[in-house]
């Protein structure tokens, strides 16, 4: 990939199509990111108190997920090019490392996917008892 100035003047073929997020599922968007969802809030309230708990989830998000949304935006307009941060990577580090970067983030996706059907049924478990004794 090759580095694109910021002064060049670069459109994208799809640059007039595109929708934006309204403010309610950035909010939510942001909250699932920066709180594990409805499964991690309790756990964060246990071990810190709903005090220290409500005061991470409103003060977290602009110490991370704000800057991680900042600078995702600055590398996707830097590199006009689908492939996101395999394409970054590949710009900095060579292409070699881009692929291990692919290749690592696909192997946690597939790992990662495999553990909702588990949950999920775990989480039917407690609510319908007969799913957790067989049928």
């Amino acid at each position: 990939a090759e580095y694109v100035d910021i002064s060049e003047a670069v459109t994208s073929p799809r640059a007039g199509n595109f929708r934006k997020v309204s403010v309610l599922p950035l909010v939510f968007l942001i909250f699932y990111e920066v709180s594990g969802g409805p499964f991690g809030v309790e756990d964060s309230v246990g071990a810190a108190g709903p005090l220290l708990a409500l005061v991470g989830f409103l003060v977290f998000p602009l110490i991370w997920s704000v800057p991680e949304a900042l600078i995702t935006a600055e590398m996707g307009t830097m590199f006009p090019e689908n492939g996101g941060y395999v394409v970054w990577v590949s710009a900095a580090l060579g292409d070699y490392w881009g692929f291990q970067q692919g290749w690592m983030k696909w192997l946690s996706g597939v790992i990662d996917n495999a553990l909702y059907p588990v949950l999920f049924l775990d989480y039917l478990k407690s609510v319908v008892p007969v799913v957790g004794h067989g049928f």
